[in-house]
């Protein structure tokens, strides 16, 4: 049996729909997993026990949506599917773009009603109603569930990763402050009082940054504290294999904070704009919390509070 998973973007969605991996094993052992990813977003892949990966250039396709390579591309992208074959390809991504790849294959997905983009459902064999109140990571699984035929329970969630998760830095907490979206973000100098309530334990704090102005705000938290380490810029995949030796993360609304709660590190997310139960850290294995809300912005020393709890 061959699957396509189509999830493509972006890092956090991606980590979320890693989910479905051990559900498929314990309910297909001899289900062939292949996943269709966002090139930018495909060294995360090297991680998943998927068999293969496909990627896609929608992002370079829509910036140059006019130049013939865009459309040559797309349309390799599409024969390659097309001749692998798949019993099953499954869209998690629920977008006009994704759905035109599933277009006369034996494909699934959201119906118009649960879906991102109500016209994509079109393009679908098979379309099924998922709720939209529900945590992203639950969505996926349900979908995959009803596509293939098994059932899940949904409080019982876990990750599945080619990486040895060893935990060898005890003393190291993650910092994850940068996020694209700015009404997520946590004021700057909420991240340097706490750093400095971590600095009284003695404590490392270790920055990774994705561009140069989240390298420019972990230089500030850098400049200001005796206990801050700032990582090289590095793939995701690099990445995950750092993240996986600390001991407790703590981060904003962003793909790495739920990369970090997937790989089994205690994680708390920090909620200024979003709502943590359809996007929040979960996990069934260690501690996954989420503070903050709406005009409600969670102060350091709760934070810090909140991590003796759960340390």
């Amino acid at each position: 049996m061959k699957v396509l998973i189509i999830k493509t973007s972006s890092l956090g969605d991606i980590v979320h729909a890693n989910s479905i991996i051990s559900d498929l094993r314990r309910n297909h052992v001899d289900a062939e997993i292949h996943w269709l990813v966002e090139e930018s977003f495909s060294s995360l892949l090297n991680l998943f026990p998927v068999q293969k990966t496909l990627v896609s250039k929608f992002r370079s396709w829509k910036k140059n949506l006019f130049k013939k390579i865009s459309y040559s591309e797309f349309f390799q992208l599409r024969h390659l599917i097309k001749k692998e074959n798949y019993d099953y390809v499954i869209d998690l991504q629920g977008l006009l773009r994704t759905g035109i790849m599933c277009r006369s294959l034996n494909s699934f997905g959201f119906n118009k009603n649960s879906i991102k983009e109500s016209f994509a459902s079109y393009f679908y064999k098979n379309t099924f109603g998922i709720e939209k109140k529900i945590h992203a990571i639950n969505r996926n699984r349900l979908l995959v569930a009803k596509s293939m035929n098994y059932e899940i329970d949904q409080d019982d969630i876990s990750f599945s990763y080619n990486l040895k998760k060893d935990h060898t830095d005890p003393h190291s907490i993650l910092f994850i402050t940068g996020t694209s979206n700015v009404q997520k973000k946590w004021p700057l100098e909420h991240w340097i009082t706490l750093a400095r309530l971590f600095e009284r334990d003695n404590y490392k704090i270790i920055l990774p940054w994705g561009n140069v102005k989240e390298y420019e705000e972990c230089l500030a938290i850098y400049d200001q504290t005796t206990n801050c380490e700032i990582l090289e810029k590095a793939n995701i995949d690099q990445l995950a294999k750092k993240i996986a030796s600390t001991r407790f993360a703590i981060g904003v609304d962003t793909g790495l904070t739920h990369l970090a709660s997937s790989l089994d590190i205690p994680t708390i997310g920090i909620y200024t704009f979003s709502n943590s139960n359809l996007t929040g850290v979960k996990s069934t294995i260690t501690p996954a919390f989420n503070m903050g809300s709406l005009n409600n912005t969670p102060l350091p020393e709760d934070i810090f509070k909140k991590f003796n709890d759960l340390a």
